[in-house]
């Protein structure tokens, strides 16, 4: 499928997914989103895949968030069908099986923020700022999954702060709270974020992958679910052939070679 918003380039086990309209700050249009839904699954149904990337195209957004050309009058039943479609796009990230790194290269604001919360890791230059702007708009901040991430990474207080006032943080402040995992100079994101995805490859995939599911559905677990899920995650990974790898490896004192077995 070819596309016409974004790009999808595969570099062997790591794929990296661009939000293609400089133009228009990167903003995510009603058209864009089944095209982003659509590389999301490509990535999900190769099973040598180990990492995905998202960013955004150019260097001044990573993403503005939902396209303001979009924002017209709308009979109630299509909005709700909208809204649920942007919503699926989050789902779509978070339910991917292998990490997804999020590469801030600028401005991120509402819809950009969600895209990059919901990915796993956010790496950010120092160029980039961050703003939950949905109310500036009239609109609710309960969009795009901002409520549901947005505490658990900040913090309940911090969440309601910039969830009701629309406020702009820069990249520091960001990595300060919590929205991001590191803040590097923008001439060293590629660098920072390749030495990130490398490590992420060279990883063991079925315990990473468990881990990923572990993570994002122990927020939604009681305990002992919990527990039952880690059991069952844990044996499988305990007699696979990358557990042997790694013990032998750490025997030898050489780095493991992991198959994904």
């Amino acid at each position: 499928m070819g596309f016409d918003n974004i790009l999808l380039e595969q570099d062997g086990s790591v794929y990296t997914l661009t939000i293609n309209r400089p133009e228009r700050m990167n903003s995510i249009s009603i058209e864009t989103v089944p095209e982003l839904i659509e590389a999301l699954s490509q990535v999900e149904s190769d099973r040598d895949a180990r990492v995905l990337v998202i960013t955004g195209a150019g260097g001044r957004a990573f993403s503005a968030g939902a396209d303001v050309a979009n924002m017209v009058e709308r009979p109630a039943a299509e909005s709700a069908a909208i809204v649920r479609l942007y919503l699926d796009y989050i789902m779509a990230i978070r339910n991917l099986p292998v990490p997804v790194v999020a590469k801030v290269n600028g401005a991120a604001a509402g819809g950009g923020c969600c895209t990059a919360m919901a990915c796993d890791l956010r790496v950010a230059s120092e160029q980039a700022r961050f703003g939950f702007v949905f109310v500036n708009a009239g609109l609710t901040g309960a969009d795009m999954g901002a409520t549901y991430y947005l505490p658990k990474l900040v913090g309940f207080g911090k969440a309601c702060e910039l969830l009701l006032t629309g406020a702009i943080i820069d990249a520091r402040e960001a990595e300060r709270i919590g929205l991001v995992n590191r803040v590097v100079p923008h001439e060293e994101l590629d660098a920072a974020t390749d030495e990130l995805v490398q490590e992420l490859a060279a990883g063991p995939p079925i315990a990473m992958r468990f881990t990923k599911q572990a993570l994002h559905s122990g927020l939604d677990k009681d305990i002992a679910s919990e527990f039952d899920f880690e059991t069952y995650a844990q044996t499988l990974c305990i007699v696979s052939e990358d557990h042997m790898e790694g013990a032998q490896a750490f025997r030898e004192k050489r780095t493991p070679v992991f198959q994904g077995r």
